[in-house]
């Protein structure tokens, strides 16, 4: 059996899988994990709390594994990604030969507050090529912009930085290191290289030494080599191997089994993407417009693009919006789902990531009248997370990255209403498969299978999902929403008098 340990930018969930991805959901353990979120852009999380929430949710999917007579031969972590804090270390212990402990909050993907280095950066950027050299653009969300602010306020020089996941295995162990997976994800990886870019590391005064090591994410460390703690904390683990954590992103693909050109991802959770997985030597010298490159692992690259705004854009909503409980407001949106609301809305309320990258922008809705509902404005909502998705496709499909033969996998909160799932299908224009499973613990779980060699690739089976297919005219007309949700963004991005929203 294999615990896949997921850290989301919500909540964090362990749970035990077959070798074959299978959910255990007896050994579900969650807990929901809360930012600090404020005006000027804060997003950050208490390190001390992340970690208890950490090792809390293994020991309780430990505890009732246990009960069912369940033996972990591997044990993975899928992680949210962009997260970074500095971190020192302090006098080793007995029980602790290397102990870190953190000197800053962890920066979340939505803390905007390093934008006002972007300036500063953005003539360096331009002129080295960085975006085509980390495939990374020039945004809030990466370490690059956040690194570059924090100087102005500490010495960085001082500390260690890392993203969370890493910090929970420097605890663990008391080693640190990264993998691929989560370096090319913040501004500062090149990709040719393989390696961290030492051209921006000169940049932010750093040195390699103020960053973890890069690791193969099929490397592996033995329950046996956890600190004295955790060691005697989790006896089950002994014999089992640990992985080092991959990005969230990466998962999902891996657990929607999107590991070729036939199949591409989206994940709809807190935020949302759209990725495709491809060989290394497909990869793209520069990445699509607005779009981005990570990595999977030093043979695998993912392509795609990433919504701020999802399921947070819809908990404002239902916390906002006076909506009939879910059964009665899903029969009202099947009988007006072919109507057009009239609404255009900016779903900006946590900035822009793909496809305009505009970290500061906020929301709009246009087109309000006194006899708009509260069920048009939710209609328009999960409209335009649809449009964006749709969006990004095209911008896919442009760069001969989403072929007409390409199957979407979707899973997240998408599974729990057959409504949006069918404004999906018809925004994309393509049949769409929404699986009922959390796709990155999946994903991570199947990680660690593969790397103890308990099955190959094409033996993982798909879970059961349900399928939907789009009609021509129903997508024409949303494709007319989208070039009018195109034009709203492109008018308000533009216009001097609006800039206040992207900016």
């Amino acid at each position: 059996m294999i615990l896949a340990v997921d850290l989301g930018s919500s909540s964090f969930r362990a749970a035990v899988f077959t070798p074959d991805g299978r959910l255990q959901p007896e050994t579900l353990s969650r807990r929901s994990v809360v930012a600090t979120m404020t005006p000027d852009g804060t997003m950050t999380y208490d390190a001390t709390a992340l970690f208890a929430a950490f090792t809390g949710v293994i020991s309780r999917s430990l505890h009732r594994a246990e009960r069912q007579g369940y033996v972990i031969q591997g044990v993975g972590i899928s992680t949210m990604m962009h997260s970074l804090m500095g971190v020192r270390r302090s006098a080793a212990t007995a029980d602790q030969p290397d102990v870190s402990v953190p000197t800053t909050p962890v920066f979340a993907w939505g803390d905007t507050r390093s934008e006002a280095e972007r300036e500063n950066l953005v003539e360096y950027f331009t002129r080295r090529r960085l975006y085509a050299r980390t495939g990374c653009p020039l945004h809030s969300s990466y370490w690059l912009l956040k690194l570059a602010w924090l100087r102005r306020h500490l010495t960085l020089r001082e500390w260690q930085w890392m993203s969370f996941a890493d910090y929970a295995w420097w605890r663990l162990f008391g080693r640190t290191c990264t993998t691929v997976s989560l370096a090319s994800a913040t501004g500062l990886y090149a990709r040719r290289e393989a390696d961290w870019d030492e051209e921006i590391l000169d940049y932010l005064g750093l040195e390699r030494s103020h960053l973890p090591p890069l690791a193969n994410a099929g490397a592996m460390l033995p329950g046996t080599a956890l600190v004295p703690p955790f060691k005697k904390r989790w006896p089950q683990l002994h014999a089992a191997c640990f992985f080092p954590p991959l990005g969230d992103g990466a998962c999902s693909n891996l657990g929607s089994l999107c590991f070729s050109d036939n199949r591409a991802a989206i994940n709809i959770g807190t935020t949302a993407a759209l990725r495709v997985t491809i060989p290394r030597e497909r990869e793209p010298g520069e990445p699509p417009p607005g779009l981005w490159v990570y990595h999977l692992d030093h043979d695998h690259a993912l392509v795609g693009g990433a919504l701020s705004n999802a399921g947070n854009l819809l908990a404002w909503g239902r916390r906002t919006l006076r909506l009939p409980a879910t059964p009665i407001l899903e029969a009202r949106l099947r009988q007006t789902l072919a109507e057009d609301t009239g609404l255009t809305i900016l779903p900006f309320l946590a900035g822009e990531r793909s496809l305009g990258w505009h970290p500061q922008a906020t929301g709009v809705i246009a087109g309000l009248r006194l006899s708009t509902t509260p069920v048009a404005i939710w209609q328009a909502l999960l409209e335009v997370i649809a449009l964006r998705l749709a969006w990004i496709a095209r911008q896919l499909e442009t760069a001969g990255f989403l072929l007409d033969s390409t199957e979407i996998i979707v899973s997240g909160g998408v599974s729990a209403s057959p409504v949006f799932a069918t404004m999906l299908c018809q925004a994309l224009g393509r049949p769409i498969c929404v699986i009922p499973t959390e796709a990155s613990a999946r994903g991570v779980a199947l990680w660690v299978s593969l790397g103890l060699r308990l099955l190959t690739i094409d033996r993982c089976p798909l879970p059961a999902g349900s399928w939907f297919e789009p009609d021509a005219a129903t997508h024409a007309r949303y494709r007319e929403r989208l070039e009018r949700h195109r034009a709203t963004y492109l008018t308000m991005a533009e216009s001097s008098f609006l800039q206040r929203w992207f900016q």
